[in-house]
């Protein structure tokens, strides 16, 4: 199966269990904001998923669903218990395509006939208002799309020229994409940077701030705040095609080439190089000459100053005449526009934000004919101006160069056309990196030429402000390579996309050293960290550390034999150190192991409020359910085998244990019964109890239903006790019910409980008042891998028995033993204990000791019982395996173990054999 599916798969159950819980949530409160906003969240992540691997009916169905709590969302629609009723619908058959995308990887071919009930039913929970409401807001969006398309021809005129004049010459068709991410963009996987960064054929890319950034302190991390223009060169079917997942997020149109031919630069007075040139280039342009122009201008451009507006027209002209079709009327608006300045009657914009200060006398001269003395400098230049400072805090001697380099290359983008920049080249010759600083310093802070940054009010970020992306990504790679360095001497990097945050211009160099270092936030926002790894890996492991727990119980009969056998004392010691070592650390890694493979019983616990809550309103009882302890542990085999036990209990609770609500009432009861599903850790056990206050079991109608249905005889019947009654609901084929219904009614449900129990090494007890309720205790292990048995000896043969159940080993005189009836007992202290002979119970001669006898004193179904062996061995930890083949019916076992010598051991399943006797 695809990686990405079984990614899907695992997430989207997740997500499905998280909605189902919120559905529950809201049904008791629907005014909770926080449980509304989570569920949206998980069935929105659900939706953008599925787009993944082009599941149609799935994602429409989602998308319905979603649509139905953005009403709810924004109060549009208000959750009734009905609609719950159909929400939850829907996500039972999304459940049930998750299995079957599991096991086929892939929808049946009537998926899209088994949508159309669902989605219909989610239809008609719409409120009639809303359509009307989408029709608006549809148009509102086709408005509002309108309008971001003019702001895209704004900024197709500030991208930098060089990035344009590349399209146009190399390139026969454009797009340009304005995406603007939702705030909550992260909390549904999205990742917009990296989304606008594998853009198709991305030609060009600038970020900038969506709303002008909070202070430091107040700055949400989790919140989206920027916005993102891109130039692409790829077919706007594939950009499309990339943005599919945000397409409600960006707005695009298709650029015509003719619109990216746009002059830049400084006007020149001096243009005495291209006056020889102006007859020709006027007739060349008049007679269409198109071949003729590359020629005429290629050895004037080759020596003019490529930073004026003159040189910038000229190179245009060549670039639309080597066209294929070349525009007349566009060759002639970069004449003009060579001769004037003025390009398509507007003020050719520079590609930086800078902008030209002309006096009432100069207005009608060209702009680009006054150099420009002063600059604008925003939030995001200073922002990025402090990031150079870092860039310099943190230089060395090896790298200082490279650093002032690059922090000059940026420093002359910011500060193009200004007469900042003569003293910056100066500087940059020096080569020093402090003189730098100050120069940066002057320029934010001191500088009396500068103009003052825009207030902090504006609402939206000038398109103008867009951070120079190549630029940041070219430090940032320069700066990783002296990371190690600077962690040596005991600076903390910070790389450029660490400092742009949000300061005001006066604090930003007081912060910068009172901000807390990676290291600490680190060490105080240490999220934790998770590893899934392939459940069969797991086992794997755990089958690997059985594995070397045999082998390590070798060890002690290699030393037996070296002493016995050989007489080699010193090696049977050496070979008994090494063990004790050896046994240290398989007993660390098995702990280890258990640990890794423990979960909580939060999994198993979770399905049971949508199974309480559906079945109560089919049998119109009003019935809450409490869970408790669900953050106990039990090894994960445990826990999923805890899944249909506790169905069984769960549903005849709700069938058998609880009266209606009249019934209730009148008992003196409130109307709403209480179902509680608690979790005890206790030693190497995990309890899971049942209990309800409802009308709890009769012991004479249970033993009167046995003894009707021939489960039990007369004679079982007037000796069986109360608490021995309450048992007999683990017969098969009894069962209380007058009728059988979906629920219960054929004597299986109990039957399967207690079977599953003791395959799981477990146990049940039950305890029951007329009246007042029933509590059902499962006691279950820890751990099913790795078990604990102790050897004992019959007739010269070697088997195990489970320590669970061992209350103690004695050894008696054999005239403590009573003989009653056919019988034999024993009195220890002071309780009468039957003795049961594990020769009869297996069939082997008996031959009495000589000494004392062996008793193993056990604890079954709440009663002790002692058996009689011939020895007493040692505990020893098994991998228990089940039998195979003819043995495999043999259900008086229940499993085998390899011993460390090389033989079989048989572990004995003492309750089925008491059960056969």
């Amino acid at each position: 199966m695809n990686k990405m599916l079984e990614s899907f798969i695992s997430e989207s159950r997740d997500n499905l269990e998280e909605a189902s819980q919120c559905f529950l949530a809201l049904e008791r409160n629907p005014d909770d904001d926080t449980t509304m906003q989570n569920l949206f969240r998980a069935m929105h992540t659900i939706k953008g998923s599925s787009g993944l691997f082009e599941l149609g009916p799935f994602t429409s169905l989602m998308h319905v669903a979603e649509d139905i709590l953005d009403l709810s969302r924004g109060g549009q629609l208000s959750l009734t218990s009905s609609h719950i009723d159909i929400l939850l619908d829907a996500m039972d058959q999304i459940t049930a395509w998750i299995d079957e995308l599991e096991a086929t990887g892939e929808l049946g071919s009537d998926a899209e006939q088994v949508a159309q009930p669902h989605i219909a039913a989610l239809e008609a929970i719409r409120p009639a208002s809303s359509d009307t409401a989408i029709i608006q807001e549809s148009s509102k969006a086709t408005l509002v799309n309108e309008q971001s398309l003019e702001n895209l021809s704004e900024h197709v005129a500030n991208l930098p020229e060089a990035d344009r004049y590349r399209v146009f010459t190399e390139h026969d068709s454009a797009v340009m994409v304005h995406y603007v991410p939702k705030q909550d963009c992260f909390f549904a996987g999205d990742d917009p940077l990296f989304t606008a960064r594998n853009t198709p054929a991305c030609e060009h890319l600038a970020m900038s701030a969506l709303m002008p950034w909070n202070e430091l302190c107040e700055l949400d991390p989790y919140q989206c705040n920027v916005q993102f223009t891109v130039l692409s060169t790829a077919d706007l079917e594939a950009v499309l095609d990339h943005y599919r997942y945000v397409e409600d997020d960006i707005t695009y149109a298709e650029i015509d080439l003719s619109d990216l031919v746009i002059p830049k630069g400084e006007w020149s007075d001096d243009t005495s190089l291209f006056q020889d040139l102006e007859p020709l280039l006027a007739e060349a342009i008049e007679n269409q000459d198109w071949s003729d122009i590359s020629k005429l201008l290629g050895p004037s451009l080759s020596l003019a100053n490529p930073d004026t507006y003159q040189a910038s027209c000229l190179r245009w002209m060549c670039a639309v005449s080597q066209k294929d079709a070349a525009e007349p009327e566009l060759m002639e608006q970069l004449h003009r526009a060579y001769l004037t300045g003025e390009f398509e009657s507007c003020a050719p914009a520079s590609s930086m934000t800078i902008e030209s200060e002309v006096s009432d006398s100069e207005a009608n001269e060209p702009e680009q004919a006054t150099p420009n003395t002063s600059t604008a400098l925003t939030d995001v230049h200073i922002t990025l101006l402090n990031a150079q400072i870092q860039m310099l805090d943190h230089a060395t001697d090896s790298d200082a160069a490279s650093r002032v380099q690059s922090v000059v290359h940026i420093l002359g983008n910011i500060l193009k056309e200004s007469s900042l920049l003569a003293k910056l080249e100066g500087i940059a010759a020096a080569n020093s990196p402090e003189a730098l600083i100050n120069f940066i310093t002057q320029v934010t802070q001191n500088e009396p030429t500068l103009e003052k940054a825009p207030e902090a009010s504006d609402s939206i970020q000038d398109p103008d402000d867009e951070l120079d992306m190549a630029a940041i990504v070219r430090q940032e790679q320069s700066q990783r390579s002296d990371d190690a360095l600077a962690m040596e001497t005991g600076d903390q990097p910070q790389h450029v996309s660490e400092v742009l945050v949000s300061q005001a211009p006066s604090q930003r160099q007081s912060e910068v050293t009172q901000a807390p270092t990676k290291a600490e936030k680190a060490e105080t926002q240490k999220p934790p960290q998770v590893l899934k790894v392939d459940q069969q890996r797991i086992d794997l492991l755990m089958d690997l550390v059985g594995e070397l727990v045999v082998a390590k119980n070798s060890l002690p009969y290699l030393a037996k034999k070296a002493e016995d056998e050989f007489n080699v004392r010193a090696l049977a010691k050496e070979i008994k150190s090494q063990y004790a070592v050896i046994n240290r650390l398989a007993e660390a890694m098995q702990s280890t192991m258990m640990q890794i493979r423990m979960v909580p019983v939060s999994t198993i616990f979770q399905r049971f409020p949508r199974l309480v809550r559906d079945l109560s309103r089919k049998l119109n009882k009003d019935i809450q359910l409490v869970l408790e302890g669900e953050q106990s542990e039990a090894d994960k085999n445990v826990v999923e085998n805890l899944a249909d036990p506790l169905i069984h209990l769960v549903r005849n609770s709700l069938d058998h244990g609880f009266e209606t609500a009249d019934e209730r009432q009148s008992t003196g009861k409130p109307s709403q019964g209480t179902l509680c599903l608690r979790a005890i850790p206790k030693d190497d056990q995990v309890i899971i109890e049942v209990s309800d206050d409802g009308r709890g079991m009769d012991p004479q109608k249970l033993k009167y239903n046995a003894y009707n249905k021939g489960i039990i005889d007369e004679a079982k019947l007037e000796s069986m006790t109360d608490q021995e009654a309450l048992y007999l609901i683990f017969a098969p084929g009894f069962s209380t019910a007058e009728q059988v219904s979906d629920l219960s009614g054929r004597g299986v449900g109990m039957d399967v409980v207690n079977g599953l129990i003791q395959q799981a090494g477990g146990r049940v007890t039950i305890q029951s008042e007329l009246g007042k309720g029933t509590t059902i205790r499962l006691f279950l292990p820890l751990t099913m891998a790795v078990s604990r048995v102790m050897m004992i000896e019959v007739q010269e043969q070697c088997f195990g028995i489970s320590m669970e159940n061992i209350v103690e080993t004695v050894k008696v005189p054999h005239s403590r033993l009573k003989r009653i009836k056919q019988g034999e007992a024993i009195i220890l202290r002071d309780k009468v204990i039957p003795v049961i002979s594990l020769h009869d119970l297996l069939g082997l001669p008996y031959v009495e000791p000589l000494e004392e006898c062996p008793l193993l004193i056990m604890n079954l179904n709440g009663e002790d019982v002692a058996l009689k062996v011939d020895q007493f061995h040692e505990g020893i930890d098994i991998v228990q395996k089940p039998l195979a083949g003819l043995m495999a019916q043999y259900n008086y076992y229940a499993g085998s173990a390899l011993l460390g010598d090389g033989r079989v051991l048989l572990i004995l399943n003492i309750k089925e054999l008491l059960s056969c006797q």
